[in-house]
């Protein structure tokens, strides 16, 4: 059953009933017309208090009926959007753009709202801030909330919760709207090493780049030995093993190639289920990387071709990059398409791979391309370091929120998963020191 009062309300009845019953007691001269004076002013003083509190509660449920009415006669508005802003790095934030009418505020009362999203998640109670040059609306509630979200991916709001409340917040009256709407959150732009790399191929000749990029001068990569190939091109891996004697077919100089293709695998060889270290900072972590990859990658003046490793409805977005960036925030952990099956060699220019990528899998691809894509590694449990001085002092004196990254160092401590994934990183990375174009993050 919901009772409408807050626990403000239920300190507040019971300390001013001991405090009226004390100083009641302390009447040093009883039965004289000031202890009949006393009695009086302090009757008077609490049946002012009860007043106030009486009006508190009529301004809220006033306000609350009306909505409700309005509510049952579906004459109430809600819309809910995203407002473009900064991305903060360390956590994601998503700025939101509120509006419910008509709704009449209880007299110097407060109307609170909580969003339910992904069906069973609620967020932190809060209350709208008027943006600069905004009205305020008397009739309606409208404004932003910053709201901090646990991961970087795509969220559905289903409802809102208004909550009607008095000025002295002893009284709460909830209400409950629909109010779908879609929205994803942004990986964080953070600075990156420079990337050198070039296009595998060429799709388009009618732009010219200033700069010759090398692109594979046969259809095939390798190709047998000939008397007029250059032994420098020989395959020495594949003679040891097969006794064969093939060549890498030659690179030329094209001024036509500016198509680069991305590649990103959310593939994982590891039983991640119910591990949030894994879900949570890990994959925020290697989305973020992705994304700044590929803006380096523009600002380089390639046209970059994004592959997805897996199948998703996009909506429609203003531009390219937004649906990029769309796609990376929304992908997701997955064990059903691996690196053999999403990668096509002969067109990835750039190739990023994880610490739960399978070894055996990074170890085929790297033996035949790991000279000729850039292979970039993101070494995931770098997004949680272990804690200097500073962040205990902290931790001892500050409580971490919920979904902050510190909280999840303790459990990724004591994992299971741990030891598997670092010598999994450990093993990847000395493949990847063997070749001269992969980079490590």
């Amino acid at each position: 059953m919901y009772v409408p009062v807050t626990g403000y309300f239920l300190v507040f009845v019971i300390s001013s009933w001991l405090a009226f019953l004390w100083l009641l007691q302390q009447q040093r001269m009883p039965d004289t017309s000031f202890s009949d004076i006393f009695s009086l002013l302090l009757v008077v003083a609490f049946a002012g208090l009860a007043a106030l509190t009486g009006i508190g509660f009529l301004t809220v449920v006033i306000s609350f009926l009306l909505f409700t009415v309005k509510k049952r006669r579906n004459k109430v508005t809600c819309r809910l959007g995203t407002v473009t802003g900064n991305v903060k790095s360390g956590r994601p934030q998503q700025l939101v753009h509120l509006h419910i009418s008509p709704v009449f505020k209880p007299l110097l009362g407060f109307v609170k709202l909580r969003l339910i999203y992904d069906n069973v998640h609620y967020s932190d109670k809060f209350s709208l801030t008027t943006q600069k040059g905004q009205k305020k609306a008397l009739s309606a509630v409208d404004g932003v909330y910053e709201w901090p979200l646990p991961q970087i991916k795509e969220y559905a709001v289903q409802k809102v919760l208004l909550y009607f409340e008095d000025f002295l917040q002893f009284f709460s009256f909830t209400v409950t709207l629909p109010c779908n709407s879609r929205f994803f959150t942004k990986p964080a732009v953070t600075p990156e090493k420079e990337l050198k790399t070039g296009p595998r191929k060429t799709e388009e000749t009618n732009k010219r780049i200033e700069e010759l990029k090398k692109v594979e001068g046969e259809h095939l990569h390798y190709k047998s030995f000939e008397a007029h190939d250059d032994v420098r091109r020989i395959v020495w891996k594949i003679y040891a093993r097969n006794r064969e004697l093939v060549v890498r077919t030659p690179e030329v100089l094209d001024p036509y190639a500016s198509h680069l293709s991305m590649y990103a695998s959310f593939h994982t060889g590891f039983d991640i289920t119910g591990n949030e270290v894994v879900q949570y900072p890990f994959q925020d972590h290697y989305k973020t990387v992705i994304w700044n990859t590929y803006l380096q990658l523009v600002k380089q003046g390639f046209e970059v071709e994004y592959l997805s490793d897996q199948q998703m409805a996009v909506p429609s977005l203003p531009d390219q990059q937004q649906t990029v960036q769309y796609t990376i925030s929304a992908s997701q952990w997955q064990h059903d398409k691996p690196l053999q099956a999403y990668i096509k060699p002969k067109e990835a220019a750039v190739v990023l791979i994880s610490s739960l990528n399978d070894y055996e899998e990074v170890a085929k691809l790297m033996e035949q391309y790991g000279n000729d894509i850039t292979f970039i590694f993101v070494q995931l449990s770098k997004s949680i370091r272990g804690r200097h001085i500073g962040h205990w002092v902290k931790w001892l004196f500050v409580s971490e929120e919920k979904h902050s990254y510190e909280v999840y160092k303790t459990s990724w401590r004591l994992s299971r998963l741990r030891s598997r994934v670092t010598a999994n990183e450990k093993k990847i990375k000395q493949l990847l020191e063997q070749y001269a174009k992969p980079v490590v993050r």
